[in-house]
């Protein structure tokens, strides 16, 4: 076994970024698993179409998923044993089988959550051996991972692919609360940094606030999947973090969330209809994380988030009541309509009947105050007609309203709306 720690050492520290080549470099690395000759091994672990030839006892003294295996198996030899759903695949067991030999390896952000995961599943606690596996992942957890900001950031994203044991170790749920935590501990750093200073002007102070808060961590966020980021997101508002400053957080990861879609292109390119659903769901999630106050966002980026809308062809509040809808509706100025707004209100059917009869009414108010208002002359006032009437079809779209949408525009005609199961909520 001497030989094998000699022979070991130099290769121990495990590299994260050639984990692409994982397949190949662990078919090579079978052969290679057979420690010493001068003790042959004695059992062979298969995990994830990988073989690993080891030894019993340095497995069973630390592992209690692998000596139940053995001492639950009929076969006296069990030469050959399986590990099924291993969270990390052959990668983390190689790291837990040198852990069991008493060879050195680097622990790090990205394999740590693996070997948590690992080391939970194989049952390497201390009721086996004393600073085993999960106790010596969690002090580096407790130590270092989730001291830092960025540290806790990775942590959480590697949980992501080693669902649901992740959960039931609650490193997820630890990480977020250490993010949350970490989060408004810099910004109250910053902002109270910031007052010190003085001599500057709100708006300056928050939009340099707001920015900073995107250098810090926004783009580190960006790469979680949204439902993390949705609890990330909530984990800060409950500490306290304003939801006035996730502006630019929001901003940030609807950019890359939401990238690939030509909303401003003419036609509709066609996506895969999981990416579709996936794209919808990140939409939907950023809507409810909006901040409420006034300003809070950008006119342009709620523009591109309702052109995502259309483009996906998202329906808003399915569920909404009559009573609500004819809330919403009470608040619409029908007089500062556009054309397109009062061909858009003929045709949309989930509108209650009063605010299109309202909106109808107005237009056909506008009409005769250019006809009967104006001093032009009649040539003008045709003209001033046509911008009304030009490209307009009269047919019914409300069984509600018979035919009383003489605003539908031409290149609405056969258009069909979508399917149920293509519309989606916006909640």
């Amino acid at each position: 076994m001497v030989d094998f720690v000699k022979e070991e050492i130099a290769p121990t520290s495990f590299n994260m970024s050639s984990k692409k080549e994982l397949l190949s470099t662990a078919m090579k690395r079978t052969s290679e698993w057979i420690f010493s000759q001068e003790i042959p091994s004695d059992v062979t672990v298969q995990v994830g179409g990988v073989s690993f030839s080891l030894h019993k006892f340095p497995l069973i003294s630390k592992s209690g998923y692998v000596r139940k295996v053995v001492s639950e198996s009929n076969d006296a030899d069990h030469s050959i044993i399986q590990i099924p759903n291993v969270p990390g695949g052959a990668d983390s067991f190689e790291l837990a089988a040198k852990f069991c030999y008493g060879i050195n390896f680097e622990i790090s952000s990205e394999n740590i959550a693996m070997l948590r995961c690992a080391a939970e599943y194989l049952e390497m606690t201390e009721d086996y051996a004393v600073g085993n596996l999960v106790g010596r992942t969690e002090a580096y957890l407790n130590e270092v991972a989730l001291k830092s900001l960025a540290g806790a950031v990775s942590v959480l994203h590697m949980s992501e692919s080693l669902l649901p044991i992740a959960e039931e170790v609650k490193l997820v749920s630890r990480c977020i609360d250490a993010i949350a935590y970490l989060a408004c501990k810099e910004s109250q750093f910053y902002m109270s940094s910031r007052s010190d200073s003085g001599n500057d002007s709100t708006i300056s102070l928050t939009t340099t606030n707001s920015r900073s808060i995107v250098d810090w961590w926004a783009e580190d966020l960006a790469v979680l999947r949204i439902d993390i980021f949705q609890r990330v997101l909530i984990a800060m508002v409950a500490r306290g973090f304003k939801q006035y400053d996730l502006g630019p957080v929001l901003m940030l990861y609807a950019q890359k969330a939401l990238r690939g879609l030509e909303v401003f292109g003419k036609g509709r390119k066609k996506i895969e209809p999981r990416q579709e659903h996936e794209k919808r769901v990140v939409l939907e999630t950023i809507v409810s994380l909006l901040p409420r106050e006034k300003n809070a966002m950008s006119v342009s980026f709620l523009s591109v988030l309702l052109r995502a809308a259309i483009y996906l062809e998202t329906t808003a509040h399915p569920t909404i009541t009559d009573m609500e809808r004819k809330k919403v509706c009470s608040l619409m100025d029908c007089q500062k309509l556009s054309r397109k707004a009062c061909a858009h209100a003929a045709q949309n059917d989930r509108l209650p009947v009063q605010t299109v009869v309202q909106v109808l009414y107005h237009e056909q108010q506008r009409l005769r105050d250019v006809m009967n208002g104006s001093g032009d002359s009649p040539a003008v006032i045709s003209s001033k007609v046509n911008l009304y009437t030009t490209d307009v079809h009269p047919v019914s779209v409300s069984k509600k309203l018979g035919r009383l949408y003489p605003f539908v525009p031409s290149s609405a005609k056969g258009r069909t709306r979508p399917s149920k199961d293509r519309r989606h909520s916006i909640s």
